[in-house]
């Protein structure tokens, strides 16, 4: 063969190749489309309802500024200057969304899974860039993509927080290995930016430098280690300086914002925290080799003793799992499975501190969506590794066999997330199946309540809602909830009751205030109704809901100078509210027929 046909050859082999790789990615992109299109059908659930639909920071530009000097809930709460959740670039995700979709979820679930099909993407690049082989890339996007556990990420709108930032973590990692190859200046400038978006994104975003220092110390490339282990460490050292500037101008603005890093939301005991972990790892594991029957809520208590099903036996797995993957760490690839099991741990260790956590939230499956890729990078290596041979032959340049498993693979994963990700399709599907799973949970047994009163099935309601009363008699939702129970069947003094009972428990809920305002307005007792409206906007001086509420109060209380006040607050936040400007009409001529009189 000459020298012109052999390059000829070789270029053509090449382009094959390509194509190959491209039919490949896309067959991957494409089947986890198909195992999440049906989300389009699902509507606003769990958090969506308060963080898009009545969220009003999100639904005008000027309130852009407001992202990035307080906490995502201010929009709720806003004299409360405290939270642990500082995401300003997930606000504007939210910003543009509402500004492309409004209202209509079908374009919000569009996006969500768009930002899911991005994430895959990067997870397939980086696993190529990482393993040296098409296939292991392959197999890892495949399982990341389609793996069950990250249904709560893309069936659930709120839940894209993590696929933003799993993004922004992918390309930033990828930008710093871009570097390592030329141009490291141009790279590494990227990298740090999108480092920027990925921590004003979420926390989880932080742990990019960590990934970059880990990798230069596995990658390590320099002369014998033995002899040079000071040197590794500042080279590995030198790899991260240019994220020090960005993690202190984060860190500042995080501590200004919420008067600190992060806030403790349940005291607990040292020996709790650490007793609790093996529970929450042994979940993460249990849910990544079984992942079906997933939920939104788990009955997931605290440990403070050595119980041997909840904290030793889970221990002893997760230790015996770690011991196998490191025993065959030789056979898949030495620096792959260190990297793939350091990605795997620094993500999680931050939500494996218990006293950060809501009580009854120790663990959600989207807490492993950035993990995650660790771990399917390990299944990647061992797939590849197990149906690599040389007999048989190939399609579209890959062995029969690696295709024979991917498409298994795909079906199995893939029929699991479609069918697990239902549960999103609606608050009933999704609090029906967290009271289900998880009775003893408060918040599922709380919302499927509430739920059930919504939907008008009230005798079902009163058994949940009373069930809640008999194991916590301080639970004031629940209160709430029998009142609203009450108030539609009209028997308004009940409801008093109820909300009187709630109030003398907690006198810092705006809703208690507002439900009883309604049941004052149905026993003619404007003035009392007036005094709660009053209590309740001092509580949340910018909720829509309740300024509406007030200024009717007062209208109705014949104090139409200060009802407009109000309406005209309301328009400030949200102009061109027709039935608000309609009430303001209403309260000015009222106001002027008073002035000519």
């Amino acid at each position: 063969m000459t020298g012109a046909s052999a390059k000829a050859q070789s270029e053509k082999t090449g382009d094959r190749a390509w194509l190959h790789e491209a039919i490949m990615i896309a067959s991957v992109l494409g089947m986890t489309l198909a195992a999440y299109l049906g989300t389009l059908r699902y509507g606003f659930v769990y958090d969506d309802d308060a963080q898009i639909v009545a969220n009003s920071y999100i639904q005008y530009w000027r309130h852009i500024p407001l992202y990035f000097i307080s906490h995502v809930w201010a929009f709720k709460v806003p004299q409360a200057g405290v939270g642990n959740y500082y995401r300003p670039i997930f606000m504007v995700w939210l910003r543009l969304n509402d500004v492309w979709f409004g209202i209509h979820p079908a374009g919000w679930h569009a996006t969500a899974i768009a930002l899911h099909l991005v994430a895959t993407f990067l997870v397939y690049v980086v696993a190529r860039k990482l393993a040296k082989r098409i296939s292991v890339a392959g197999f890892t996007a495949l399982i990341f993509g389609l793996h069950p556990m990250h249904a709560e990420a893309v069936a659930w709108i709120s839940g894209a927080t993590e696929s933003l930032c799993a993004i922004f973590i992918l390309a930033g990692f990828w930008a710093y290995l871009k570097s390592r190859e030329g141009n490291g200046a141009m790279w590494m400038t990227l990298s740090c930016l999108l480092y920027a978006f990925a921590v004003f994104s979420k926390e989880t975003g932080a742990v990019l430098p960590l990934l970059v220092f880990a990798y230069s110390w596995i990658y390590w490339e320099g002369a014998a280690e033995s002899q040079n282990t000071m040197q590794r460490l500042w080279a590995c050292v030198r790899s991260v300086l240019a994220y020090v500037p960005v993690a202190l101008f984060y860190l500042l603005a995080r501590g200004l914002v919420l008067h600190g890093m992060g806030h403790t939301l349940v005291q607990l005991k040292l020996r709790e925290v650490i007793f609790s972990v093996p529970s929450m790892l042994g979940f993460y594991v249990k849910k990544w080799f079984l992942p079906y029957r997933l939920n939104e809520f788990y009955d997931m208590p605290y440990w403070s003793t050595l119980n041997f099903w909840h904290v030793i036996m889970p221990a002893i797995v997760v230790i015996a799992l770690l011991l196998v993957i490191w025993m065959a760490r030789i056979a898949l690839g030495v620096r792959e499975v260190k990297f793939a099991l350091f990605w795997i741990i620094v993500p999680l260790l931050p939500v494996l501190d218990a006293s950060v956590l809501p009580r009854d939230e120790l663990v959600h499956e989207r807490y492993f969506y950035l993990p995650s890729f660790g771990a399917a990078l390990l299944v990647g290596l061992a797939l590849d590794r197990w149906t690599r041979s040389p007999r048989g032959g190939k399609v579209f340049g890959f062995p029969v066999a690696q295709i024979a498993v991917g498409l298994l693979l795909a079906a199995g994963l893939g029929t699991l997330a479609a069918r697990e990700s239902q549960i999103w399709y609606s608050d009933f599907t999704l609090y029906q199946r967290g009271y289900a799973l998880a009775p003893h949970n408060t918040n599922a047994r709380t919302d499927f309540g509430a739920e059930l009163v919504k939907r008008g099935d009230f005798n079902d309601a009163r058994v949940v809602l009373k069930k809640i009363l008999a194991d916590d008699p301080t639970d004031t939702t629940a209160r709430l909830n029998l009142s609203r129970i009450d108030y539609m069947e009209h028997n308004y003094a009940e409801s008093e009751r109820w909300l009187n009972e709630a109030i003398a428990l907690n006198k810092y809920d705006a809703d208690l205030y507002t439900s009883l305002a309604l049941t004052d307005l149905r026993l003619n007792r404007a003035g009392d109704a007036l005094s709660n409206m009053r209590e309740a906007a001092a509580l949340r001086p910018n909720d829509p809901t309740i300024l509406y509420a007030y200024g009717v109060v007062l209208e109705l209380n014949g104090n139409c100078a200060l009802a407009s006040d109000q309406f005209r607050s309301l328009l400030a936040i949200r102009p061109g509210e027709g039935y608000v400007e309609m009430q303001l009409n209403h309260c000015q001529q009222v106001l002027s027929r008073t002035s000519r009189n």
